[in-house]
């Protein structure tokens, strides 16, 4: 990625799309991103450059290389945002990536590559759903500090914010001015235990103290020394304040010298802002326990422990409809318990089913209770409520889309709750819990497919509409040969072995890509170069649009299958036809035998033993091919070409024979089956040679084609040649009662050949015999 400038990906003018920032370093995975990223209208995506001036984005997406290099720039743009979440997403793609804690502290979600669209899409809608929240929840303190300080100004207490180690006051009301006698400068410069305690500093000082030791507010009477140089009696009240400064308090200071009921109702509408304030900070802190819990169990206990510890609500439970009509806990805070032993709650037309979570059930909104001891659909509940001293009460429907997972409940002592900016949070803190649950269900869902997908028997792979491959399976590394890190990302025609034309092809793939499944037997390359026959399937898959998205192939490889076909019929014709002809030839000429007496002729007897010896030889080549094909794979091993060729040779050479030959050396390999075949042609070119200087010349040489290189082994013999009828039944790769051969030998070496991935070639020589050329793939 050029560092030096912005390439504009897509466009930033819809409002209703999400702009994500690419900051990805490797060239590919940013190709692939910024490709996937223009499918799909809910995102707008850009490179980003630290070097140049940086776009407003929602979300960055960087790899490990890039947040190594700008942890800095992206830290800082974090801090930038301030008080609202600026989400970065990793995309990694090692195993365990090694970075400092400082480098996982800005990095709010990761994804491993390759990436899984699915999942990809699932971990942006969650960070933008997160920084949604985080929006909402800074608008919503915005709010409350304006109305705070609305408060401040405008009650009728003095309100002081004290510094307790310092014993000095930091801001103050209008209000103060007025009850203390003090100008505001003179207030910030007075120490409150000196000047306005004096009396009582001591239970001033441990006051203070006791209310930053036990963290929430508390009430206490004192004498206050005013600047008109008199003394009141004061209802002091202090809050800590939420703050990284432990020691600074809120200190509200109400004149109960003749006002004391007037004081009581300002210090209630002082608590307000405060208890809003811990209510929008629970729920937030609920928010990012959804966020990042693992499960669904693990994620409604979580909901449940966080608001009943909050104290702003007392106790809180989860609850989904069942069979019958009831509502039974799925996950509860511990107080809660105590109250469902007795709780009997319904979603039916009775009374225990007219009650907020039956409502909210059935509505879809959030419903609540103001009064419990006066509403009359609290009735089957009053009792055992008021035991607990809850005095109001919401149901919030935890919910995504259309369905409807389960029921929040939630239960306060203060009157009147559960309105204004408390409902709508709480509304929307339900469908963040309901789009969770709906995530968690759908990755547990993909992780189920995956794992049996991963142990699947057959092989799988996934492509894009242009074939590049996506994912494969543990059987699909096992059957062909290749590793996960050799084919993911490269075309599907890796596998192709040159046995099928291109009408073949274009037939595939105008069948798939119209939508169609395809089914078929192809013929594969192994990375060794062997051939597979393979039974192979197919499916376009398409994710929730019209055009294809994803392509799934399973294969099931039948090369044992189409083998053992050949033999079966080749060992048919060798019971019906060879085996059947020789013994009619020994019936025969032991009939003339009978007929002659035991001094029949010698031809006779010479034709009952060449019968004899097809009849052996016919055994001894089926018994070769039966140990060349159902020896363990474990025991095939890969040797040079040179000395193949020379072992074959030298076990082929007969008696008195002629043989030459030109093997050069080479570091190249391949399976040493190979060796039967070259040994069955020599010894061949030898056996049915009725030449007087009868001779055999093998020539190997080696090529290099694309990526693969190939080795040529040429066995020329000067005898009468291979029948025409042989090498037909070959080219068609079959045997019928029309077609067929005399003998074994050459089915042996065709097997042996094309198993490997070779091709054979049998042509005449000049003026006479067989060249036998055998081609085959070999490894370097």
């Amino acid at each position: 990625m050029d560092n030096d400038q912005i390439h504009t990906v897509g466009s930033n003018s819809a409002s209703d799309t999400d702009l994500v920032g690419l900051l990805v370093e490797n060239d590919e995975n940013c190709r692939q991103l910024a490709t996937w990223f223009r499918k799909q209208p809910e995102f707008t995506s850009r490179e980003l450059s630290p070097s140049a001036s940086p776009p407003e984005t929602d979300l960055v997406v960087v790899d490990e290389p890039s947040v190594a290099r700008y942890q800095d720039w992206l830290q800082s743009r974090k801090d930038q945002a301030d008080s609202q979440f600026y989400p970065i997403l990793l995309v990694y793609t090692t195993d365990d990536p090694s970075f400092t804690d400082s480098v996982w502290e800005i990095i709010d979600d990761t994804v491993s590559a390759p990436v899984d669209p699915p999942t990809l899409e699932h971990r942006l809608e969650n960070l933008m759903e997160r920084r949604r929240l985080s929006e909402n929840r800074s608008t919503t303190l915005e709010r409350t500090e304006a109305r705070y300080s609305a408060v401040f100004e405008a009650v009728n207490d003095a309100i002081l914010v004290i510094d307790a180690e310092e014993d000095s006051v930091l801001n103050c009301n209008s209000r103060a001015t007025d009850v203390l006698g003090y100008a505001e400068s003179e207030l910030v410069a007075l120490s409150p235990a000196e000047d306005l305690y004096p009396t009582n500093a001591d239970a001033y000082e441990c006051f203070i103290d006791r209310v930053i030791d036990e963290g929430k507010s508390q009430t206490v009477e004192l004498v206050c020394k005013t600047g008109y140089g008199s003394e009141i009696e004061v209802e002091a009240s202090a809050s800590p304040l939420d703050c990284q400064a432990g020691s600074r308090v809120v200190f509200s200071i109400c004149d109960v010298t003749e006002h004391p009921e007037r004081a009581r109702r300002i210090e209630s509408q002082r608590d307000r802002p405060a208890q809003l304030n811990r209510i929008n900070r629970t729920l937030h802190e609920t928010t990012r326990a959804v966020v990042q819990a693992a499960n669904r169990d693990d994620l409604e206990t979580a909901v449940c422990r966080n608001l009943s510890e909050s104290g702003a609500y007392q106790f809180a439970w989860i609850g989904e409809r069942s069979d019958d009509d009831t509502i039974v806990p799925r996950a509860m805070s511990d107080d809660a318990a105590d109250y469902l032993d007795d709780a009997g709650i319904t979603t039916d037309d009775t009374p225990t089913g007219r009650g907020p979570s039956g409502r909210a059930l059935e509505t879809t909104s959030v419903c609540t209770v103001q009064n419990v001891s006066t509403a009359p659909e609290m009735e089957p509940w009053r009792e055992s409520l008021s035991r607990f001293g809850v005095k109001s009460t919401a149901a919030i429907p935890i919910h995504y889309d259309d369905e409807v997972f389960s029921i929040l409940n939630l239960y306060t002592h203060r009157k009147d709750a559960f309105v204004g900016d408390e409902r709508d949070v709480l509304a929307n803190l339900g469908k963040t819990i309901g789009r969770a649950i709906a995530d968690i269900r759908a990755r547990e869902d993909a992780q189920i497919f995956q794992h049996a997908v991963e142990h699947a028997g057959q092989a799988i792979y996934i492509t894009d509409p242009d074939g590049t491959i996506q994912y494969v399976n543990s059987a699909f590394v096992e059957m062909t040969g290749y590793s996960r890190e050799a084919v993911l990302g490269r075309n599907q025609r890796i596998l192709e072995s040159g046995a099928h034309d291109q009408e073949f092809y274009r037939d595939l793939w105008q069948t798939v890509l119209s939508g169609e499944t395809w089914r078929s037997e192809i013929i594969n390359r192994h990375k060794s170069g062997r051939r597979q026959h393979v039974d192979q399937t197919i499916a376009p898959v398409k994710m929730g649009t019209d055009s294809i998205d994803y392509l799934v192939a399973i294969n099931a490889e039948i090369t044992d299958k189409r083998r053992r076909q050949q033999q079966l019929q080749v060992l048919y014709r060798v019971l019906r036809h060879n085996v059947r002809n020789r013994l009619n030839v020994i019936e025969g000429y032991a009939d003339l035998l009978a007929d002659s007496g035991t001094s029949g002729p010698r031809s006779a007897l010479e034709q009952i033993s060449q019968a004899v010896d097809d009849l052996l030889q016919i055994s001894r080549q089926a018994r070769r091919i039966e140990r060349t094909f159902t020896e363990d794979s474990g025991e095939r091993t890969m040797r040079t070409l040179d000395a193949v060729v020379q072992d074959a040779v030298a076990d082929a050479t007969a008696p008195d024979s002629v043989i030459t030959t030109t093997i050069p050396d080479t570091s190249l390999k391949v399976e040493g089956d190979l060796e039967r075949a070259i040994r069955e042609l020599t010894t061949n070119g030898f056996k049915h040679n009725d030449a007087e200087d009868a001779a055999v010349a093998v020539t190997v040489a080696t090529t290099g084609r694309e990526a693969t290189p190939r080795g040529t082994v040429t066995i020329r013999d000067n005898g009468p040649g291979i029948p025409e009828q042989e090498r037909a039944v070959l080219r068609e790769g079959e045997e019928t009662p029309l077609l067929h051969g005399n003998g074994l030998g050459l089915w042996l070496v065709n097997w042996v050949v094309t198993e490997l991935g070779g091709t054979i070639d049998i042509r005449d020589a000049d003026p006479q015999g067989s060249i036998v050329t055998i081609s085959v793939p070999l490894i370097d």
